[in-house]
């Protein structure tokens, strides 16, 4: 996402200041498009594989659980570089500065495209992550239901009352992180739909051209913001992050200060 950024978002900003390169350099604006949405739809192929990857760590079956380990997980981000590097390629064909816009020099590639990021960057990692949500929530019932039947303690009891809070929290965090993801990524899914139904229209008024670059700036600056906001949704969402986020600074801090202590110590002579 900071490829993604540093293309999609550091053009807007030099655009207040100086002609958009995007409307300029040609090789640009089809560097841009390429770049981020390669980017972008890897991004959200590594977070819809994470929710797979929960649910097979959360699942009572052996063999399910086999594939949560890193060695899987490092082939699968490995194939997902791979494709959406190839994938996207058609930007470097089809766009191209028209006038004083990037577009995209055929309707059907338009369509295409619209088609591409809606399925494949909206619907299915959407339904992929509320399929694992209900999946995980299955799972962490069932091991409730073992846990209750092994109870046969005082101090077993209160470790089952934890297990059960961490839990709650867990999927609390996991359905906050799929509300937000679609919430964040349905406005830029809907405007490229939209986008490519519209290229086909003559003649457009200066205001409907001013309104539809505000709406592209709007909702890409929209979608942007999804994959900058899972620190403070964690923080905001689960009471166990936030101690151990306070754990972490504590163990920095005081590692610091042993450091420090070190430094200034005289040694006698």
């Amino acid at each position: 996402m900071l490829v993604a950024m540093n293309f999609g978002l550091v053009s807007r900003i030099i655009s207040v200041y100086q002609p958009d390169p995007q409307t300029v350099i040609n090789a640009f604006c089809k560097a841009r498009t390429y770049f981020g949405q390669s980017s972008v739809m890897s991004y959200r192929w590594m977070l819809t594989m994470a929710c797979i990857d929960r649910y097979t760590s959360s699942t009572a079956n052996a063999r399910i659980r086999k594939f949560a380990n890193p060695y899987i997980a490092c082939r699968v981000i490995f194939i997902i570089v791979i494709i959406w590097i190839i994938v996207p390629f058609h930007n470097w064909i089809f766009l191209n500065i028209n006038g004083t816009t990037c577009v995209w020099s055929s309707s059907a590639v338009a369509t295409y495209n619209s088609a591409l990021v809606v399925i494949c960057g909206f619907i299915i990692p959407a339904t992929v992550m509320i399929t694992c949500a209900v999946l995980i929530n299955n799972n962490l019932k069932h091991k409730r239901k073992r846990r209750r039947n092994n109870v046969s303690t005082s101090a077993a009891s209160e470790a089952n009352r934890l297990l059960r809070a961490r839990d709650r929290q867990t999927l609390l965090m996991l359905y906050v992180e799929i509300s937000c993801y679609i919430i964040f990524t349905s406005p830029w899914a809907i405007f490229t739909v939209y986008n490519a139904l519209s290229l086909s229209v003559p003649n457009k008024t200066s205001d409907r051209i001013a309104v539809e670059g505000f709406l592209q700036f709007l909702t890409e600056t929209t979608a942007y913001l999804y994959s900058t906001l899972s620190f403070y949704l964690y923080t905001l969402a689960s009471r166990t992050f936030r101690q151990e986020l306070v754990k972490v600074i504590s163990a920095i801090m005081n590692s610091r200060n042993q450091c420090c202590n070190r430094a200034g110590r005289v040694a006698p002579f």
